[in-house]
């Protein structure tokens, strides 16, 4: 009897287990502006502000080239990068050097170094310094004069926009999607505003970037790939927090999905 007991026990603890550690459990059943708020309660979970400094260890981890050994890997080129070659730290000899891209720009509204978001790991890459400097601040979209170092177009005119190669597209809008639900002005004493994702042009030093359909439709035509997967786990290793949308693509189109006509 005593042993029945024992092994239904386990058994119950054993099947209960993971649905009760799974956070996203509390998300089902919730749309629109109720499930953003609790993703942002689960991005926010464990979140460890890294220094400024850190950001170089992490992103050489974080970005090593999948069949490079001692290279990173460009975000938007795509570029093999000798790890060595961070910029302002490389010996000579190096033909390119790379440094720390914020794909939320910096400018769009955290430029202090003491705001979370300024070193959060999430959105932040391993870049060539000439993809990092063509990106700057520009919203993101379609078309544009093609670069082929940086595999990605810069569109000219009044509505100027960046669209990396398809190999970055997913892992970008996934980056910009979890920013717009990690950062929602500062409940936490993260210092940053409330950053939303939203489908126009943006100016310089707003808490806003665009654009947000183009944004779904890229997240949802390229899925997570095992490399964002493994710099994802080396995220969370250092920084302790979780990007929820590679976790759960589906969060997505349940937040977004009615404003852009996305299902």
């Amino acid at each position: 009897m005593v042993l029945r007991i024992v092994v239904a026990t386990f058994v119950t603890l054993h099947l209960s287990t993971p649905a009760a550690a799974d956070p996203y459990v509390a998300l089902n059943g919730l749309e629109g502006s109720e499930v953003k708020r609790a993703a942002s309660s689960i991005a926010a979970r464990g979140h460890r502000p890294l220094s400024y400094r850190e950001l170089w260890d992490v992103l050489k981890d974080a970005d090593r080239h999948p069949s490079r050994p001692g290279h990173v890997i460009g975000l938007y080129s795509r570029a093999a990068i000798p790890v060595q070659c961070a910029e302002g730290k490389a010996p000579s000899g190096c033909e390119q050097t790379w440094n720390r891209e914020h794909v939320w720009p910096k400018s769009k509204a955290f430029p202090r170094r003491d705001q979370w978001a300024h070193t959060d790991a999430h959105h932040i890459a391993a870049e060539l310094v000439r993809c990092n400097s063509l990106r700057g601040n520009l919203d993101l979209g379609v078309g544009g004069r093609l670069h082929p170092e940086c595999a990605s177009r810069r569109g000219g005119g009044a509505s100027m926009t960046w669209e990396p190669s398809d190999a970055a597209k997913g892992q970008v809008a996934r980056m910009l999607m979890y920013v717009a639900v990690r950062y929602e002005g500062d409940p936490l004493g993260d210092r940053t505003p409330d950053l939303e994702l939203v489908s126009r042009a943006t100016r310089d030093g707003e808490p806003r970037l665009g654009n947000l359909c183009v944004l779904l439709r890229w997240h949802q035509a390229f899925p997570v790939s095992q490399q964002e997967r493994d710099r994802h786990a080396v995220v969370v290793r250092v920084q302790g927090n979780r990007n929820p949308f590679i976790d759960r693509p589906d969060l997505a189109p349940r937040i977004w999905g009615k404003e852009c006509g996305v299902r």
